[in-house]
């Protein structure tokens, strides 16, 4: 079989059907020259493979079957039936070999961030809530393989179910791509809005900042530093800088773990203003590149900025 992975330099904005909206983003982004953490994508034909020689077509079938969307405890309950048939879902061994070789391809034991790309997700402004699954600081092959399974399995999230009957998609048509992005041990992260998205105002970004990675911004249990800077002269136009007590950091084996910010850091401002003129230069480059406002998550190791995506702004 083969080639159902690859790399971002093999994929571009035109793959969707194949690496989900996240992972051509990503492709396209690296294929431009932006500065992503290397990583490939499996793709959607895995998981259609996967599934169809597993039979879960007629088993999700099953399960869905006469099923009342208006229950919402009902959704739950077959989320959790459908999920499980993932669990332990057989992966074929030449595919599983394929995905533990790009693995290795990216380092020795690397951590790695496992996340969903559905192959429908941006298109035709279809959002599919909820169906974001995203693993962090996964290390080894066993783990690799595990999240990978949990990816495909957010398809079928309570949300995700609901919003499909709501669209009219078939269950069935939908499939799964899967980002493995090598993990950024960021000592600092956020993200960019390259258009003011609550003033609609093209001159200003908005940037968003917390210490450690990103998840306490995504999940919104951190209030972030908040600054909108001027895209051209680099003019801070607006800073907010609240005290930020936690801060989300790798564990040391595998998965995230929440930590007391350091005294020193608590009522700090996050970015300098030399990292604030390079956000907004690599928002102005990621928005050119793409032709719209873009919505960037980024984060530093080491004094390097790292962008770990992009997607356009969907409210504007």
């Amino acid at each position: 079989m083969g080639n159902m992975c690859r790399w971002f330099s093999e994929i571009s904005r035109n793959d969707v059907a194949l690496a989900g909206g996240k992972g051509a983003n990503l492709g396209d982004m690296a294929q431009a020259g932006l500065p992503i953490p290397p990583g490939f994508v499996i793709l959607s034909s895995a998981y259609r493979r996967v599934a169809d020689a597993a039979g879960l077509g007629d088993q999700i079938a099953r399960i869905l079957g006469g099923l009342d969307y208006s229950e919402s405890a009902r959704l739950q309950d077959i989320e959790h039936r459908v999920r499980a048939l993932f669990a332990d879902i057989p992966i074929p061994d030449d595919l599983r070999d394929e995905i533990v070789a790009h693995y290795h391809g990216l380092g020795d034991q690397v951590a790695v961030a496992v996340r969903s790309s559905a192959t429908a997700e941006d298109l035709a402004g279809a959002s599919f809530a909820g169906q974001q699954e995203t693993f962090l600081n996964v290390v080894g092959e066993d783990d690799l393989l595990r999240a990978v399974r949990g990816c495909w399995s957010s398809l079928f999230t309570s949300q995700a179910i609901f919003y499909r009957h709501q669209k009219g998609f078939e269950h069935s048509e939908v499939s799964m791509a899967v980002v493995v992005q090598k993990m950024v041990n960021s000592e600092k992260s956020g993200v960019t809005f390259t258009v003011d998205p609550v003033m609609r105002n093209h001159f200003q970004m908005t940037i968003e900042a917390v210490w450690g990675l990103g998840e306490g911004i995504v999940s919104g249990t951190i209030t972030p530093d908040h600054y909108k800077v001027d895209r051209e002269t680099y003019e801070i136009v607006y800073e907010f800088v609240p005290e930020k007590q936690i801060m989300v950091c790798r564990d040391g084996h595998c998965g995230v773990i929440t930590l007391q910010v350091p005294a020193d850091k608590v009522a700090a401002k996050v970015l300098t203003l030399d990292e604030l003129r390079q956000l907004v230069d690599l928002g102005n480059r990621v928005e050119r590149h793409f032709g719209c406002p873009q919505d960037i998550e980024w984060a530093s190791e080491g004094g390097v900025i790292y962008l770990l995506q992009s997607r356009p702004i969907t409210c504007l």
